[in-house]
């Protein structure tokens, strides 16, 4: 039986080799409803999976997550603003689990937390980012710390995107309610024009067999499945 992994691959070779066009948008459609269904499981299952220093239970204060590559100060700036110590070193994966630590501002807390860094290939599995993942969709607030003469932020936030956390976008205004009969309907408002047949086939993928959904925005496909996660 083929793992997570390798289902996952399978379909992103299937969508590279599928020239995109009418015929087939419905198609790629379904396969990457497939993939996010695949992505959230994984990370899901990293969640639960243990390993140290890699579970972070929800605290009283706002909790704001340091990401980025290796060593680009992270841990400095961990220990500059908060109480924490954080080891600092000069190669890369020197923070190997997450350090909190709390900042006072304006009469306010906030509890700060320093992640591993985040690598380019982490979506095939490189480094750890399953668990730093399954940390980050807890948080709210994540800042992107790099190197300018080193980094971009691109591959940060494409690896962020690849699990379903879109940087600097809100939410999809949308509205999912299930029913016990009558299918699935796709209800948009103020004259808004969706492809209802292909957000059906989306919505099959995750199990939904009957429900109104309420699409309040332009919506790619992409983003309708980011409102079904």
């Amino acid at each position: 039986m083929p793992s997570i992994e390798d289902e996952i691959r399978q379909i992103e070779e299937e969508i590279k080799k599928t020239q995109y066009n009418k015929a087939t948008e419905h198609h790629i459609g379904r396969l990457k409803a497939k993939m996010a269904k695949l992505e959230k499981t994984k990370e899901e299952r990293a969640g639960r999976g243990g390993g140290t220093g890699f579970f972070i239970k929800k605290g009283a204060y706002p909790s704001i997550a340091l990401v980025g590559p290796p060593s680009v100060g992270k841990s400095s700036i961990l220990n500059s603003i908060t109480d924490a110590e954080s080891k600092i070193g000069s190669f890369d994966f020197t923070t190997l689990s997450i350090v909190p630590g709390i900042m006072e501002y304006e009469g306010m807390k906030f509890r700060i937390l320093d992640l591993p860094g985040i690598i380019e290939g982490a979506h095939e599995g490189k480094g750890r980012r399953r668990e730093v993942i399954s940390v980050l969709r807890g948080v709210e607030l994540i800042l992107i710390i790099l190197d300018p003469y080193k980094y971009e932020p691109g591959y940060i936030v494409y690896e962020l995107g690849r699990a379903g956390i879109r940087v600097n976008q809100k939410p999809p205004r949308m509205s999912v309610t299930l029913k016990d009969r009558g299918g699935i309907n796709i209800l948009t408002v103020g004259g808004i024009k969706v492809d209802e047949e292909l957000f059906q086939s989306i919505a099959r993928e995750f199990g939904i067999v009957n429900a109104d959904i309420v699409i309040g925005q332009a919506m790619s496909p992409e983003r309708f499945i980011d409102g079904l996660l």
